[in-house]
C-alpha cells in the first residue's frame, strides 16, 4: 500500500539522498534520475532557506519502506523513486493531481525522452509537451582528452572561503538571472557533497576570478554532474572554459569517476557547443509537460 508524508526532520533529507544515490549506482546513469550534487546545490545555494523543503517535499512510503519522494511547487511538481518501484507511478501522479493541486489549475513537470515509461505514462493521462526543453550531455571519462594548458597568466584552483564574495557577484551568470548570497554559498561549502565536489575557478594574470564551474561527485556511484559553469563575457571564446572543465574531468578521472553529465537550456546553443567539444553527447531531451486539472 502506498502512503505519503509531509518532509518533517533533516533524517528525511538523508532518505532523500540515499534514494537518488541509490538509483545512480544500479541503474549505471544519471538521466532521469537525479544526483546529489543537484540536491544539495539546489537546497543551499539556490533557495533562500533551506528549510523550504518542510514546505514542498512529501516522502512516498510502500509499506514502512521509503521508496520516493515528490517536489511540489505551485504549479510544478516532479517525482523521483527508486528504480525497483517504477510500476507504482500512475498512482502517485493520480494522488498529486487529486490532493496537491486545484480543479483547473494547469500543472507542469518535465520527463526525459530516454524515459519511455514516465513519457508514455504522461500522455495517457492527458499531459501534453510544450516547446520548452533542456539539454542534457552525458561524457564518458574514459574517452575524455587530455588537459591542456591554459594561455599564459590564467591559472586553475579549487574555491577558497575569500572566493565567496566573488563567487556571489557571478553567481547569476550561470543561472539565468537567479542569484545568490555569501550566506547561501557559504551553506552550500557545508552541504554533504561539498566535500567531494571540485569547485573550481580560473584567474587571470591579476589574480581576478573571470571563469568558474562546480563539479559535484558521487564516489559511491562514480557519477559526477556540473553545475553551475560560467565565464565572464570578455573572456569568452578564447579556450578558457573548455580547458577548465577538460582539467576538472582529468581529475574526476583520475578518482576513477565513470561518468559526467550536464544539462543546458535547449536553446543555449554556445554552451551545448562547448560541452560537446569536451566530449559530451546529447542524453536525451528534458522535456517540459503539462496538464489542465
Amino acid at each position: 500500500m502506498i502512503s505519503y508524508r509531509k518532509f518533517s526532520n533533516e533524517s528525511d533529507y538523508r532518505v532523500m539522498r540515499s534514494i537518488v544515490q541509490h538509483n545512480c549506482l544500479q541503474v549505471g546513469h544519471l538521466y532521469p534520475q537525479l544526483h546529489i550534487g543537484n540536491l544539495d546545490f539546489e537546497r543551499y545555494a539556490l533557495e533562500e532557506n533551506p528549510n523550504i523543503l518542510y514546505k514542498t517535499i512529501w516522502l512516498v512510503y510502500e509499506g514502512e519502506m521509503e521508496i520516493g519522494f515528490i517536489t511540489v511547487l505551485e504549479i510544478e511538481f516532479s517525482l523521483t523513486l527508486l528504480s525497483d518501484y517504477e510500476n507504482f507511478t500512475q498512482e502517485i501522479l493520480d494522488y498529486i493531481e487529486h490532493n496537491c493541486y486545484n480543479h483547473g489549475v494547469t500543472i507542469l513537470t518535465n520527463a526525459n525522452s530516454e524515459d519511455m515509461l514516465l513519457n508514455n505514462i504522461l500522455e495517457q493521462r492527458g499531459y501534453t509537451k510544450t516547446t520548452r526543453f533542456r539539454f542534457n550531455g552525458m561524457c564518458d571519462l574514459s574517452k575524455i582528452s587530455s588537459c591542456p594548458s591554459l594561455s599564459y597568466g590564467f591559472s586553475i584552483r579549487l574555491t577558497q572561503k575569500t572566493d565567496v564574495a566573488k563567487r556571489v557577484e557571478l553567481f547569476r551568470l550561470a543561472t539565468g538571472g537567479r542569484g545568490t548570497t555569501s550566506e547561501c554559498y557559504e551553506r552550500m561549502m557545508n552541504s554533504p557533497s561539498y566535500s567531494d565536489a571540485l569547485d573550481l575557478v580560473v584567474q587571470s594574470h591579476n589574480e581576478e576570478i573571470i571563469a568558474y564551474c562546480t563539479i559535484w561527485d558521487d564516489p559511491i556511484s562514480k557519477i559526477a554532474i556540473l553545475e553551475p559553469v560560467a565565464c565572464v563575457a570578455e573572456y569568452r571564446r578564447k579556450g578558457i572554459m573548455k580547458n577548465t572543465l577538460l582539467y576538472g574531468m582529468n581529475l574526476l578521472k583520475q578518482r576513477g569517476t565513470r561518468y559526467l553529465y550536464v544539462g543546458t537550456g535547449g536553446k543555449n546553443i554556445a554552451s551545448q557547443t562547448l560541452y560537446k567539444s569536451v566530449g559530451f553527447l546529447e542524453y536525451g531531451r528534458n522535456c517540459e509537460w503539462q496538464k489542465t486539472l
